[in-house]
């Protein structure tokens, strides 16, 4: 139907001027397919060849529209995949770090020695080291022994001691002296060590050499407690003793054999 303000979509004469946009009315025409894009744009003012393009045009849109929607819905599937993905990890690493931060929480530390007397010995030794834990008595001496050499080699032991408590924080080493844990304990057998664990002693050390030596150093005893299992240690072998001289040496011979293990059982 011709007329100023009316839509023709006769192919040969549009009936108003050439706009690409579409009414309400095209858009309901063009669902139902009364009409193609190409009518719809010729009865606005296109030439057949001008709405030929157009429609060729809306189709690739059509296509590029369709693909970039079907990229975007991958994009962000892939994107929330990539989230869920990192949600699932750190929930993960946090229940996997609560747990360590629980069990650190459970294991006591000590980090320090710990000075006892004969009534402790139950409680501080046997008991503290029936869960596991490893719980090391060294003797001390009680007064001056021997020689002054000795008292040397003895307070050497200590300050040996007293670093591998701060570096094995989950390890317990007990002082107590000589006489108080055990009566009539020869002051030869010092320096000695008991290593207690499940409550009972599980090994023993008795004698400088059997520690490491007279060049005794933090490093020597450690590798002779790793040995045991007591500690878990980076060293691949003995290390050397701060002091190699023979004559240096030769003065360790004023002590006894070296016991360890079962040779000696008097303390329960």
């Amino acid at each position: 139907m011709d007329g100023r303000g009316v839509t023709n979509y006769s192919t040969d004469k549009p009936s108003y001027g050439f706009s690409t946009a579409t009414t309400e009315f095209d858009d309901i025409l063009l669902s139902r397919k009364i009409v193609t894009f190409e009518e719809a744009m010729i009865a606005k003012g296109a030439s057949p060849q001008e709405a030929r393009k157009l429609s060729e045009k809306k189709f690739n849109n059509s296509l590029d529209k369709k693909q970039f929607d079907q990229q975007s819905t991958e994009r962000n599937h892939e994107e929330t995949s990539d989230v869920d993905d990192d949600d699932d990890f750190i929930k993960r690493y946090r229940q996997q770090r609560m747990k360590e931060l629980k069990k650190d929480k459970n294991t006591i530390k000590y980090g320090d020695v710990i000075h006892i007397s004969r009534p402790d010995w139950n409680r501080e030794v046997n008991d503290a080291s029936r869960s596991g834990t490893w719980v090391i008595v060294n003797l001390t001496r009680h007064t001056s022994s021997l020689s002054a050499l000795h008292d040397e080699l003895c307070d050497l032991v200590e300050e040996t001691i007293r670093e591998l408590a701060v570096k094995f924080e989950k390890v317990k080493f007990v002082f107590i002296s000589s006489t108080s844990a055990i009566e009539n304990w020869p002051a030869e057998n010092l320096p000695t060590l008991f290593c207690y664990r499940f409550g009972k002693m599980q090994h023993q050390l008795i004698g400088i050499n059997a520690l490491g030596g007279p060049g005794l150093n933090c490093s020597r005893l450690e590798w002779r407690l790793a040995r045991l299992g007591i500690v878990e240690t980076d060293l691949e072998e003995d290390p050397l003793p701060d002091n190699t001289s023979a004559g240096f040496r030769s003065r360790s011979k004023i002590f006894t054999d070296d016991y360890s293990d079962d040779d000696y059982l008097g303390v329960d």
